[in-house]
């Protein structure tokens, strides 16, 4: 509710961040890049921050096709040079363990 108090961390210099408690959350200032902050109101930062999360994931999906493509470039071309010199694919081209996220 608005009356409940937010937890934050700041940023207090060099990337050393303290934990914060927030008890009056009329307004919050929110780095919205390039060093510039902005006041908004609680609803206001809502807002902010969703559009932000969807940006961001949509950026991230974005990048990671484009590493799916690259690894799959890297991967076709590996083959090829393989076959150009005559070698099993299979048994020469190291296979790095996939993890699990």
């Amino acid at each position: 509710g608005k009356d409940t108090p937010i937890k934050s961390q700041i940023d207090v210099g060099c990337n050393f961040y303290m934990q914060t408690i927030v008890k009056d959350k009329q307004y919050i200032f929110i780095d919205i890049g390039m060093g510039l902050h902005l006041q908004f109101t609680f609803e206001e930062a809502l807002r902010f921050l969703g559009k932000k999360i969807d940006q961001l994931t949509a950026e991230s999906e974005k990048f990671t096709a484009k590493s799916v493509d690259i690894k799959s470039r890297i991967k076709l071309i590996l083959e090829a040079l393989a076959e150009l010199q005559g070698l099993n694919v299979k048994e020469k081209i190291p296979q790095r363990p996939r993890t699990l996220r």
